[in-house]
């Protein structure tokens, strides 16, 4: 019973200090401000300034204040504390008064007393960050060269009871107006009828040269048969700080050849070294360079020279794709994987239940069609057929099992013959290259005779990592044995059918020393997720100039943001995607971006790469607006194309 009651006394005891605390005044005001002895009306401001004047004679270095403040606050002058009629402070110089309020709140007064009268503060009302410093009763300021001083009205504060005339004629802050071209006087009358003379004067800065901006470089792609290329140059981003540029000069090994900010102008193919030369009215000049180059496009041929005319085609409108603005919108299994299930009525997609459209490019694993049932290897058949009757482009990516284990992972192989398959294929050892060429003749037979249209076929990716059969974890791995590899599937192919244009793509970004060869490869990309823009950007032009170089077609092979509809970015594809590809301009040409399918064995959209009908509003209105920029193509905008005729 005992600790009972002391329990309950304690409970009162906090309830009443809480009560206590809560109700601390928080008032930390000044409310009036006076000296013993001296009659004068000190006017608190809100800028918590408290002023007056004193006459000549008055000393101010010990004097008394009286003051009132706000019920339960403190006044401290540093750390020494105030009370009103008694302490004495120096007011030569203004005094920092600080009022505490009972809760700890502070509110600082700066206390002037002025002996005589003065201009506390002055502006130019017409330039507004023209800072004035007042000493010595010179007013003076810096403004930019050229600036128009004939006409302007000056802002200004003065000691209480106290006028500025210029000459006889009365000044009124924010309505009088002068000509500041020369200096000249302003007279300051006090309360006591004193007079001084005040100085203003005006200083133009020298004249700073303009800032030219060319703009950035500019790549240029025609087409066979044509020698030249209209470009726009802009250099309307140029500047001077004193006004507007007078004169703008474009020219090439020291010629003029356009003399207007902004000029369309024909170049011949080739690199220009263009010079942007800006001048201000006062005759300073000042230059920026940029490249202009005109490039022609590849005359692009697949690699199998027996191809059929229809694969030619197709390679050839990869080819125009790639080197306009435009790019094909792709993903894997479009109509057939979705969140739970597997679509087999390919009715719809979730492209299409979220933009209205189909991919323009459909992926197909043929791993779904060799290791799965009948009814799903007819399902993605048909996926394929649906595609190439809408005009969109079916390109192939073989997750291939290996031979004993049945695995795609390195990490799952248990047996020591598929650890060393490429190894052994490549050497013909132990009958392997027989089960890998049976493997290829069931997806070749598929092509040719289920199908019987062109595909890209791309070949053991992301082979710079560790994690597939054919990855870097593999026997006697090095790029020397993978590109064997690939060269042995693609010869094998080739001699097969005359419908398969070949892709190349390793993990991340460009990886030249597992290139195969020019002679092996039509498509070159890379597969790479979670990108930032600015990475992206800088791998799509490194990869782009790679395929120029080739005269190969470039895509972005595989993409995506896994958890972009539910923590990481539901702009993804707008701001990510397309942000880095507009960035990039005419330095980024590639003729599809692929997204990863959407995995029909989770129900979590965790696992989507587009989104689908129920993602977030937010995603799903961020990939409307990438379905329906200009720069992105289509199942409804490749048909327009007729990119296999």
């Amino acid at each position: 019973m005992i600790r009972f009651m002391c329990f309950l006394l304690l409970i009162v005891s906090l309830s009443v200090s809480c009560s206590e605390d809560e109700a601390k005044s928080h008032f930390s005001e000044l409310e009036s401000f006076s000296i013993d002895g001296l009659s004068a009306d000190f006017i608190i401001g809100a800028d918590y300034s408290v002023e007056a004047m004193a006459p000549d004679e008055f000393d101010l270095s010990k004097l008394k204040a009286v003051f009132k403040v706000s019920d339960k606050a403190r006044v401290f002058v540093g750390t020494t504390i105030q009370t009103s009629g008694y302490t004495q402070n120096d007011f030569t110089k203004p005094v920092v008064y600080l009022v505490e309020a009972e809760d700890g709140s502070k509110t600082s007064y700066t206390v002037t007393i002025y002996k005589d009268p003065k201009i506390k503060s002055f502006g130019i009302q017409e330039l507004p960050n023209v800072v004035f410093t007042i000493t010595d009763q010179k007013i003076e300021g810096e403004v930019l060269n050229g600036t128009d001083l004939s006409d302007l009205t000056a802002v200004f504060s003065l000691t209480e009871n106290a006028r500025l005339l210029v000459g006889e004629e009365l000044q009124v802050s924010g309505e009088s107006k002068n000509n500041f071209q020369e200096p000249f006087n302003y007279t300051l009358i006090g309360a006591s009828e004193s007079e001084k003379e005040y100085t203003l004067t005006i200083t133009e800065a020298s004249n700073n040269a303009p800032v030219a901006i060319a703009g950035a470089d500019k790549l240029v792609l025609v087409e066979e048969g044509v020698g030249t290329a209209m470009v726009s140059l802009d250099g309307s981003l140029s500047s001077d700080i004193e006004g507007d540029i007078a004169k703008f000069e474009w020219l090439e090994n020291g010629e003029i050849f356009a003399s207007t900010a902004s000029v369309e102008h024909e170049f011949a193919i080739g690199i220009h070294n263009i010079q942007l030369k800006v001048t201000d009215s006062k005759g300073l000049s000042a230059s920026d360079d940029l490249l202009v180059e005109v490039r022609l496009v590849g005359n692009y041929q697949p690699v199998d020279a027996d191809a059929s005319q229809e694969t030619i085609n197709l390679y050839k409108s990869l080819g125009k794709i790639a080197n306009s603005e435009q790019f094909l919108f792709g993903q894997e299994h479009p109509l057939s994987f979705q969140l739970g299930s597997i679509r087999h009525d390919l009715s719809t997609s979730d492209c299409k239940e979220v933009t209205g459209d189909h991919p323009a490019v459909y992926g197909i694993d043929p791993h779904y069609m060799l290791y799965k049932t009948d009814q799903e290897k007819e399902t993605h058949i048909n996926e394929a057929k649906h595609a190439y009757q809408n005009g969109s482009v079916v390109t192939f990516d073989f997750h291939q099992q290996s031979r004993t284990d049945h695995s795609i992972y390195f990490s799952d192989l248990s047996t020591q013959s598929d650890k060393e398959l490429v190894y052994d294929i490549v050497n013909d050892k132990n009958g392997t290259r027989e089960w890998f060429y049976a493997e290829l003749d069931e997806i070749l037979n598929i092509i040719n005779n289920d199908l019987g249209f062109p595909v890209v076929f791309r070949l053991f990716h992301e082979m710079d990592g560790n994690w597939f059969w054919w990855g870097t974890s593999t026997k006697n791995h090095s790029p020397e044995l993978y590109k064997e590899f690939y060269q042995l599937a693609a010869d094998y192919i080739k001699g097969k059918t005359n419908l398969v244009l070949f892709a190349w793509s390793p993990n991340a970004q460009v990886n030249e020393s597992y290139y195969p060869g020019d002679a092996y490869v039509d498509v070159v990309g890379f597969d790479l997720y979670e990108p930032s823009k600015t990475d992206l950007k800088s791998k799509l032009i490194d990869l782009s100039n790679f395929a120029y170089e080739h005269n190969k077609v470039a895509i972005l092979a595989e993409t995506g943001d896994r958890n972009a509809y539910t923590t990481n970015d539901p702009d993804f594809w707008t701001s990510k995607v397309l942000a880095a590809i507009k960035e990039g301009g005419s330095e980024v040409r590639i003729a599809w971006v692929l997204a990863w399918f959407n995995a029909p064995w989770s129900s979590s959209q965790d696992d989507l790469f587009i989104p689908n009908s129920n993602s977030s509003t937010e995603s799903k209105d961020d990939f409307v607006t990438f379905e329906k920029d200009a720069q992105t193509l289509f199942q409804t905008d490749a048909k327009a194309l007729n990119i296999y005729q």
